[in-house]
């Protein structure tokens, strides 16, 4: 016999995070025997039982993941696709100017107003690549920070989950089946918290505790215990940070384990958007050095001179490392 629990107590539970609705199994008691036959004597209540679907369980979580990746990669591809398509901070309206300069100036050579809008043009030119360069680094560490606070927020989750294991396991009845449904919603919601911010997978194992663990099968939590996620400067690009995660006082580097999720998310950014955009800016930069140095060194002065260098300083440590700021001539 079976029924659900008062409808007050679902109602006030409505918007907690994590509830299941539960049932009330009950069981007929021992009827009492007499003279004129067997008296019932009612029902008493056998178990309380979570109505919760793991499989829908597990789907919510994957959803959560694939969500907190996504929506983490829109925010930092648009604010970098808004950066180098906008008209006041990308490259191309004041290439556009560079260029026009150069062409008005090579219809009049003589004309000193013409010759000194190419040097003022070319110097907004490089401005422009030096303030790019600068919200490139910005944003960088900007996505490091978020990074370091997705691990620290991950952490707590990890260590509330092996409690929670530790909690569940010891919890009085478990031995006769009555589960800590309690317990069980405050789990499933830790599992679902931790899988917004990386992608996990979920083994149940003895004393109704589950063991967590990355997709490649490295243990957040096995048990009652709780590894430690953390970051470190990248040993390929110490200004990009990578994931490690320690147990027993080791510490390993899982930099490509982590998918999905917020972290998943800023991982993938960090190395296949942000990356290879101070790389593009850095050729960019060079490429047009180069190409407008070789022109002008083989130009005349008013003088009658070979022209020099127009870009001077211009190379690919202003960019990665903003130790050299470059300058027109």
């Amino acid at each position: 016999m079976q029924a659900l629990l008062p409808m007050a107590q679902r109602i006030t539970n409505a918007n907690t995070p994590g509830y299941s609705r539960q049932e009330v199994q009950f069981g007929v008691q021992t009827p009492q025997r007499t003279g004129a036959g067997s008296i019932g004597t009612g029902v008493n209540v056998e178990n309380i039982r979570r109505l919760a679907n793991e499989y829908l369980t597990q789907q919510i979580r994957e959803d959560s993941s694939l969500e907190g990746e996504q929506r983490t990669l829109n925010n930092e591809l648009s604010r970098l696709d808004n950066l180098l398509g906008g008209e006041s901070t990308g490259l191309s309206k004041v290439l556009n100017n560079c260029f026009a300069s150069l062409q008005n100036a090579a219809e009049d050579p003589t004309s000193l107003p013409q010759r000194q809008l190419v040097i003022s043009e070319g110097q907004q030119v490089v401005n422009r690549f030096s303030a790019l360069n600068e919200k490139f680094i910005q944003q960088r560490e900007s996505v490091k920070t978020q990074m370091q606070q997705g691990a620290k927020d991950a952490n707590a989750l990890i260590a509330s989950i092996a409690d929670l294991n530790s909690a569940i396991s010891q919890s009085p009845g478990l031995a006769q089946g009555r589960m800590p449904n309690d317990l069980l919603d405050q789990r499933d919601e830790k599992l679902r918290q931790l899988s917004e911010l990386v992608s996990i997978k979920i083994s149940p194992t003895e004393g109704a505790q589950v063991n967590v663990t990355l997709n490649n099968g490295q243990g957040l939590v096995i048990g009652n215990i709780a590894a430690e996620l953390g970051t470190r400067p990248s040993a390929s690009d110490p200004s990009m940070l990578e994931f490690t995660l320690g147990t027993s006082g080791r510490v390993v580097n899982i930099d490509s384990q982590i998918e999905g999720g917020k972290l998943g998310g800023l991982r993938y950014f960090q190395q296949q958007a942000l990356a290879p955009a101070f790389d593009e800016l850095g050729r960019i930069a060079i490429a047009l050095a180069d190409t407008m140095n070789s022109q002008h060194q083989i130009g005349m002065d008013l003088e009658g001179e070979l022209g020099g260098l127009f870009f001077k300083n211009f190379n690919s440590d202003a960019f990665q490392n903003s130790r050299v700021i470059p300058r027109v001539c």
